[in-house]
């Protein structure tokens, strides 16, 4: 196709990176995804905004997609904190309870 149109292929990449016509077509799926991933308070991967586009709008697309999408947007996922087990601090300024039935362990 380059050769066809005698156009270099790093102008021709530069063109699809930099806004071409896919980009500008989509602006209003973009715009469905960015809503969907701000309501959800920016938690929702590619799987639940592909649940949600399809419930909601009735759009299919693929999560590949979403993912390039989000990208694009300059969107990511907050993570939650993994839960950590605390074990007991021995280190505190509390009373201790006497040990009334003097059992050594």
């Amino acid at each position: 196709m380059c050769k066809i149109f005698k156009v270099d292929k790093s102008s021709y990449y530069h063109w699809i990176k930099n806004g071409c016509v896919i980009q500008k077509i989509d602006k209003k799926l973009n715009e469905l995804v960015e809503i969907i991933f701000i309501q959800s308070r920016q938690t929702y991967g590619t799987r639940r905004i592909k649940d949600k586009l399809v419930k909601q709008y009735g759009v299919v697309i693929s999560r590949r997609r979403i993912k390039n999408i989000l990208k694009y947007l300059g969107l990511s996922v907050r993570m939650k904190k993994r839960f950590k087990v605390m074990t007991t601090d021995s280190n505190h300024n509390l009373p201790i309870a006497p040990n009334i039935l003097n059992r050594d362990f």
